[in-house]
């Protein structure tokens, strides 16, 4: 067989190590340091000494909506930074930059003395910490087999929710140490700890072989897709030979290719996969789950609860999406993504109705049952979230974009994200105060539309070769029948003793 091929002869085996698993988590410590930094502020605004050293009015209202607000507007410029950045120095050195900036100014939030000074460094937080966000799923998804990609790639909203967890229960914590400002000072300490392990082992992590290859660097690349991509029955190599084959041609025709940013709207498969990703990006934001997150204790306020009480609730909240983003790994490379993404929203979409609901029949009354309800409801909704639709952020949107447009891809969804989030966070005290159970409205109406428009446009990408993928998009691919040892030849490269020709 010659020609385009979708899908070839590969095996279906899982062609990675436990080494490509360690290397996995390690770059996903700056997924924790995210993580953790954009979930911080959830218990920080319920700590008694928070309140009483900045003063009241910084945790109400339009305040606090700028309080939030800040971080994703250093987000947005963070994502821009990331695609140059990170094309030009490669993914991993842009990596450790990120997670060098989120350590000091972690550090330097936490010590803050003034209410001016605390939202100024929320903006460089959010900044540093969202070039990891951005960067690390571009190397995962450059790096990692494709049989294995869903899971591995996963790695990602697993660590970020393992970061939302760890900051919430360390709020909860630090709720009991009374008399000093150490309540409020302490967990956003802590914050600096996930930025340190990244900047330690960044350094000692492979770069991305398909960056090496754009930048001519063959026999690196080769040597890491060698040692990442096999299992110890493959002692040929032959796995990662004929991966190595397809990535090196398809790059040639990718460095080949002039390109320019009105490409985007000229080119048909460019638009297609800009209007997909941005969509994507768009339907999980206008769910609401950030906003349950960020405002997690003004919720459970509205329903009753208690401070202590709250910080407990909120805890548990980001607990469930730490765990069901675990279990997700069972089923992400089993059903076909548009699938998953879709199931994802309609048991969303359900939550939100009904959370909605007992909000605008239940609250202010004497109706526990319909209280707990409430809380229920949200608990759900996190499940369905955190199993169906948090990685695949990250994976899809990873997928489907070419190498050369891999970067500016991630860049673009994750500056959307930022912009979106700013755009639902900054009214989102005011709205809950003042209008209540109508703000979950344009949520129930987006996400009842995603449910629609998803499972009939976006393209399955489950399992495919990042070079096989854009046949679906309608792009030129050159990569022949993987099985025939005559496309290495073809490609100036042969495996022979574990070396590039």
């Amino acid at each position: 067989m010659s020609g385009i091929l979708v899908n070839d002869t590969r095996s279906k085996a899982r062609h990675y190590t436990w080494r490509t698993v360690a290397y996995v988590v390690a770059m996903s410590f700056g997924s924790l340091a995210h993580g953790y930094m954009a979930s911080i502020i959830g218990t920080t605004i319920g700590q008694p000494s928070f309140i009483e050293y900045m003063g009241p009015e910084l945790v109400q209202g339009n305040k606090l909506g700028l309080v939030v607000g800040m971080y994703y507007a250093g987000g947005f410029f963070g994502a821009c930074f990331s695609a140059p950045l990170s094309d030009r120095i490669g993914r991993k050195w842009t990596t450790f930059i990120g997670a060098f900036l989120t350590m000091i100014f972690s550090g330097i939030l936490a010590g803050s003395v003034n209410p001016d000074m605390f939202i100024a460094f929320r903006f460089f937080v959010g900044l540093s910490s969202t070039i990891l966000f951005t960067v690390i799923p571009v190397w995962l998804t450059e790096t990692v087999p494709p049989e294995g990609r869903g899971i591995l790639v996963d790695a990602h909203p697993i660590l970020i929710n393992f970061g939302y967890c760890l900051a919430s229960y360390v709020g909860v914590g630090f709720y009991y140490v009374q008399g000093n400002n150490q309540q409020w000072r302490g967990p956003l300490a802590i914050g600096c700890v996930p930025s340190i392990l990244a900047v330690l082992t960044v350094p000692f992590l492979p770069e991305s072989p398909r960056w090496l290859l754009m930048h001519g660097r063959e026999a690196e690349a080769w040597e890491i897709v060698q040692s990442l991509h096999w299992d110890p029955s493959d002692t040929e190599h032959e796995y990662a030979t004929r991966e190595f084959a397809d990535m090196k041609r398809q790059i040639e025709v990718d460095r080949a290719m002039e390109f320019s940013y009105m490409d985007v709207i000229k080119k048909p498969s460019y638009r297609k996969r800009f209007l997909v990703g941005g969509a994507l990006v768009f339907f999980l934001q206008g769910s609401g789950a950030l906003v349950i997150n960020n405002y997690g204790v003004y919720l459970y306020a509205a329903l009753g609860f208690n401070a202590e009480k709250q910080l407990h609730l909120q805890a548990g909240w980001v607990a469930v999406a730490a765990v069901v983003n675990w279990g997700a790994v069972l089923v992400v490379d089993r059903l076909p993504r548009p699938w998953l993404i879709t199931i994802g929203f309609a048991g969303c979409l359900g939550c939100l109705i009904a959370e909605a609901t007992i909000q605008a029949t239940s609250l202010n009354s004497d109706n526990q049952n319909a209280l707990q309800a409430g809380v229920a409801m949200l608990y759900v909704f996190v499940f369905f979230y955190g199993f169906f639709l948090d990685g695949s952020t990250f994976f899809y949107i990873g997928e489907i974009f070419p190498n050369h447009l891999r970067a500016l891809g991630m860049t673009y969804a994750m500056a959307l994200l930022n912009l979106l989030n700013i755009i639902w966070q900054v009214p989102g005290q005011a709205a809950l105060e003042n209008i209540g159970w109508k703000y979950y409205l344009p949520f129930i109406i987006l996400t009842a539309i995603s449910v629609v428009v998803v499972p009939l446009t976006f393209p399955d990408t489950r399992n495919m070769a990042l070079e096989d993928i854009m046949t679906l998009f309608g792009d030129e691919v050159r990569v022949n029948d993987s099985s025939s040892r005559e496309l290495e030849k073809e490609s100036g490269f042969e495996h022979k003793e574990g070396e590039v020709a």
